[in-house]
């Protein structure tokens, strides 16, 4: 008999993944369903990198493990022009997609995991196969943000040294996967002094860091870039999530960091492949209608989000207002009773029923780390078609009658507007059985 590993139990398929599957399965049985449960950005491929994807196709060669010199150094330009990151500070490794360089960072540093919670579905995980154990951070939302608390990190380091435990790094995620929150500079400046205080490396997720809804690029490297590594990537901003385009700023202060990470690359992935990372430099270049492209799929996404959390508002749920991303957030904590008299108990139950009684796809809250019987939700505003909208947007703007309303969401987005209705009819059913 062949005997698996003793981790093997402690995995199951990514929750997210998991949810886009069930979906397309029961899509392709003839379901109608509403699917807020996968953070994949609906918008088509702009035509300039569809372009230069066909030009680089014949390419077939290895590249080097940390990535192809040109797209490293379009890289820098485009971070160092956009953004206030000092980009001497750092090196550039390209990989297959963002996951994986947070992987190899936290395989690189030593130390336990610090992670604030709720946090993206796949950082614990990495840790457990690590074999790094997670010592989780509580945090607060609300319109204002997502907020960690300085002193609470200060405490919770002090507190897992005392028993013995030793915390190294530092995940961060803003704009947040699951909240659609982001932190404030001043918070990020904050967090940067205990980390620098204790010694904590800091790994600093910024996949959403150009869908901020018209807001400025915030990134603590810009008060840390001495003990702070930056992943990124394609997949959010430009709609790119099967091109496994991911990059990342690794310190130049953290000696032998980057060289560690070129040696695990080299075991683990070799190189992202060649015509992928020569039609990437091209998004890396600055062209207008790439920028363009940026700028409307970001209005977009902070519209559809923004609708859903007003609607949900308007009901009585607990729903702070986007401020990045594509998700939103709920808490029903305010229904507790009517859940739980119809046997909702848990955010896993709250889920299910969506989607076994009104066919609507989300993600429970425990699968970001939450706590089981907290009533919240992950929702990715992400189901509509994206091209359709985004001619919509660019016909009504050149026409000068553009108005991102509640008009526009329904006759370009219905199964946006269905979601809201659905939460409607699904608090008035819990609350008729009363």
């Amino acid at each position: 008999m062949i005997k698996l590993t003793a981790q093997h139990t402690e995995f199951e398929l990514s929750p997210t993944l998991a949810a886009n599957e069930l979906v397309a399965e029961k899509r392709a049985n003839g379901e109608e369903i509403i699917h807020l449960g996968f953070g994949e950005s609906p918008f088509p491929v702009p035509d300039r990198l569809i372009a230069a994807l066909q030009q680089q196709a014949h390419l077939k060669q290895y590249l080097p493990t940390t990535g192809l010199p040109q797209l490293r150094v379009a890289v820098a330009e485009y971070y160092r022009e956009r953004t206030d990151i000092d980009i001497e500070q750092f090196d550039v490794i390209i990989a297959p997609g963002s996951k994986l360089i947070l992987y190899a960072l936290q395989m690189a540093v030593a130390g336990d995991l610090l992670l604030p919670v709720p946090s993206w579905v796949s950082y614990e995980p990495q840790a457990k196969m690590l074999g790094t154990e997670v010592i989780k951070i509580a945090t607060r939302l609300d319109s204002d943000g997502y907020h960690l608390d300085p002193s609470v990190l200060e405490e919770t380091i002090i507190q897992a040294r005392s028993q013995g435990r030793n915390p190294g790094k530092l995940i961060l995620n803003y704009p947040s996967n699951p909240t659609g929150l982001t932190i404030s500079e001043s918070e990020l400046e904050a967090i940067a002094n205990v980390c620098r205080k204790h010694n904590i490396f800091i790994i600093s997720d910024e996949i959403y860091g150009f869908v901020n809804h018209g807001t400025q690029y915030q990134t603590i490297a810009k008060c840390a870039s001495d003990i702070t590594a930056v992943s990124s990537g394609l997949s959010k901003h430009l709609s790119l999530g099967g091109w496994r385009i991911g990059i990342g700023l690794i310190p130049k202060s953290v000696n032998g960091l980057f060289s560690q990470l070129g040696n695990i690359a080299s075991e683990l992935w070799s190189c992202v492949p060649a015509p992928i990372q020569q039609a990437s430099v091209v998004a890396y270049e600055g062209h207008k209608d790439v920028e363009e492209f940026i700028s409307s799929c970001d209005e977009l996404h902070g519209l559809m989000n923004r609708y859903i959390s007003a609607g949900l508002q308007n009901l009585g749920v607990i729903a702070p207002t986007p401020q990045g991303a594509f998700y939103n957030y709920p808490d029903f904590e305010p229904f507790r009773t009517q859940l739980q008299a119809a046997g909702i108990k848990t955010s896993q139950d709250l889920a299910s029923t969506l989607l076994r009684d009104y066919n609507l796809s989300s993600l429970p809250g425990v699968a970001f780390g939450e706590d089981p019987e907290r009533l919240t939700l992950r929702l990715a505003g992400c189901d509509y078609d994206g091209a359709a909208v985004l001619q919509a947007y660019a016909n009504a703007k050149q026409a000068g009658s553009l108005s991102l309303d509640d008009a526009f969401v329904a006759k370009y987005a219905p199964r946006i507007k269905l979601a809201v209705t659905t939460f409607e009819r699904f608090l008035a059913d819990i609350q008729s059985e009363q």
